[in-house]
């Protein structure tokens, strides 16, 4: 069946308006955290108050002469839309998402930023179990002779991607299942050198496997945490935080990747924004108790060689919490891309849509 698989099971282009209208969706939540989770608050102070990041560090400690500070930089990207629809032989609807993913690897060097490590693809998701596996081996086939390649399910189904007939969630389905090929992208960037001080663009637990959790010196900077594990009490101190000031370490042991973790203003006003310009910083448990021997210079180190990191072009829309690097990278590997109207036209002439 071949290229001819969308075409025999009743394909359809989706609509440009509906196309639109579904891409700023969010992904379906995951167990990825839980509020229930243990959380050790007083793991390095039971005063819970702002820290100055500089007020412990020598007036002549500069980042660039720290052999510890983060060299690597990784970052992932995921360019995609429901673009088509078929029906399976059971009868539901069935999304097609074409995505462009990858992962890139910036290092930074006397000052400036170069790619040493990139990787980009174009995948198609969809829900495969619904159809003949002998059909859809033959049209993943045709597919990648295309320079396309088709995303099958995972050995062990996560419990909210169970088969449906709810066409959203199905399409949410597939956008999850282009986000976690994405993300093992991203660990063939980290394991690249992962003996290297490495900073992450997201949360350590989905990257996990890319890097030894007991001997890798990798680090994980999060823009928009879902769950701030605080006690609303406690929160407000992050409301509170001036630029370059931190929260008290504080550690998740019961997470699927037991973290030491801490809050850190990058930049803005809170008067202005009271949350902006807050990142969460995270090492891995294991990593900072038998590596650093739960030393707390380091952790000011590395908040202070963040704020250095820091992005400063204005008009980067998330520049208040981003970073130089990852911005670098980010735009780098977005050069990769091709233009997504081209692309789902190639697409649509490929299965006769």
């Amino acid at each position: 069946m071949s290229l001819d698989f969308l075409k025999e099971y009743g394909g359809s282009r989706l609509a440009q308006t509906e196309l639109h209208s579904l891409m700023a969706d969010e992904l379906l939540e995951t167990a990825e955290s839980s509020d229930k989770e243990r959380v050790i608050l007083d793991y390095e102070t039971t005063d819970w108050k702002a820290i100055a990041i500089d007020h412990n560090l020598s007036t002549n400690w500069r980042p660039k002469d720290w052999q510890q500070r983060p060299i690597r930089f990784i970052d992932g990207k995921d360019v995609g839309q429901t673009i088509a629809w078929v029906r399976a032989p059971s009868g539901q609807l069935v999304p097609i998402r074409l995505s462009q993913i990858g992962s890139i690897a910036m290092r930074v060097e006397n000052g400036e930023c170069r790619r040493e490590f990139h990787v980009a693809e174009r995948v198609v998701s969809m829900e495969v179990d619904l159809f003949p596996w002998t059909e859809i081996e033959s049209f993943a086939a045709a597919l990648q002779e295309n320079g396309f390649r088709l995303l099958t399910r995972l050995a062990t189904r996560p419990p909210e991607e169970e088969v449906t007939f709810d066409f959203d969630k199905m399409r949410k389905i597939a956008q999850n299942r282009s986000k976690i090929e994405m993300e093992l992208l991203e660990k063939a960037a980290i394991s690249y050198k992962d003996d290297e001080p490495t900073l992450i663009d997201g949360p350590l637990e989905t990257r996990r496997g890319g890097f030894n959790t007991k001997h890798s010196p990798v680090v994980g900077v999060i823009k928009k945490p879902r769950n701030y594990h605080l006690t609303p009490y406690k929160k407000q101190l992050l409301y509170q935080l001036e630029v370059g000031q931190r929260s008290p370490v504080f550690c998740l042991p019961d997470a699927r990747l037991p973290v030491v973790t801490w809050y850190l203003r990058l930049a803005g006003v809170r008067e202005a924004s009271p949350s902006g310009g807050v990142v969460r910083i995270e090492v891995c448990q294991d990593w900072f108790e038998n590596c650093c021997r739960f030393d707390w210079d380091f952790v000011d180190k590395l908040s202070r060689t963040i704020c250095e990191y820091r992005c400063r072009e204005q008009s980067y829309d998330r520049a208040n919490v981003s970073l130089h690097p990852i911005v670098r990278g980010e735009e780098s590997l977005g050069a990769l891309f091709d233009p997504p109207s081209i692309l789902n036209h190639r697409f649509y002439r490929l299965t006769q849509l």
